[in-house]
């Protein structure tokens, strides 16, 4: 009986060795098939997601300027689409804010045209005044000198705009100023936001536009900081052609200043 029954099964050693065999021909397999998948870079995913973040604030502050303006419209449907479009927007934001912790590979189309920037900066100003306002926090606007028109993307300077704003009142102390100013320069238009915040070292400016820093837990008003917002907006600048700076003593502000090129007249 034990001749009869003599084979693999009976013989511990050799089907542990035939195990470990089959376990390493299996786990080979396995490191040539994830070879063969994509790679996920998580900072990519995180910066979409801000980016998208961007977007949906710039198209939601859109549907909250009309709609006191067009609440009283005569077809009661204009205000209906516009509540719709403000509900699925702040759907939207909720679904993006979950992926904002946690791939702007993908290279996007820009839509350029000759804009008029003072228009685009004093309606972005329009709408982050009032979240200013509800801090105690006066925003000012301002424009002088030589303002031709510029030739960009407008969605990608109103999300620039957007992340340079919020964080101005983000960062903010009540019962005080940020001044938004537009001049002429350099063949160009340089928009700058200065606030009185908590300022920056040369060390956290240094840092200041790399993916997933994060130079405090939260902002002065508790809301925490994805460490995204700066990285996509010198990614948006870069790719129209302008830069992005930013000027600060600890304990006196902080300026941020973009610049982008003017139309070339004939």
């Amino acid at each position: 009986m034990a001749i009869a029954g003599h084979g693999q099964s009976s013989n511990p050693k050799q089907a542990a060795i035939a195990a470990i065999t089959r376990a390493q021909a299996d786990l080979e397999r396995a490191v040539e098939e994830i070879d063969m998948l994509p790679a996920i870079d998580v900072h990519s995913i995180a910066l979409a997601a801000h980016a998208l973040n961007n977007f949906l604030t710039v198209s939601g502050g859109v549907v909250d300027l009309l709609l006191p303006l067009l609440r009283h419209h005569p077809d009661r449907q204009v205000t209906i689409w516009l509540e719709g479009l403000a509900h699925a927007n702040a759907l939207m934001n909720h679904t993006v804010s979950q992926l904002m912790n946690n791939s702007l590979g993908v290279e996007m189309t820009l839509r350029l045209e000759d804009v008029e920037l003072s228009r685009l900066v004093e309606r972005a100003c329009a709408y982050y005044r009032v979240m200013a306002e509800n801090k105690g926090i006066e925003l000012r606007f301002g424009a002088r000198g030589d303002l031709r028109p510029v030739r960009t993307d407008r969605v990608l300077v109103a999300a620039v705009l957007d992340n340079l704003l919020s964080n101005a009142v983000k960062y903010s102390p009540r019962d005080r100023c940020i001044w938004v100013d537009l001049r002429g320069e350099r063949d160009g238009v340089v928009c700058s936001v200065r606030d009185e915040g908590p300022g920056l070292t040369s060390d956290e400016q240094a840092r200041l536009f790399r993916p997933g820093v994060r130079l405090g837990a939260t902002t002065s008003g508790g809301e925490p900081s994805s460490g995204y917002g700066l990285a996509i907006a010198r990614s948006f600048i870069d790719r129209l052609g302008g830069e992005l700076t930013c000027a600060s003593t600890p304990g006196h502000g902080a300026t941020f200043s973009f610049w982008l090129p003017t139309v070339r007249r004939p």
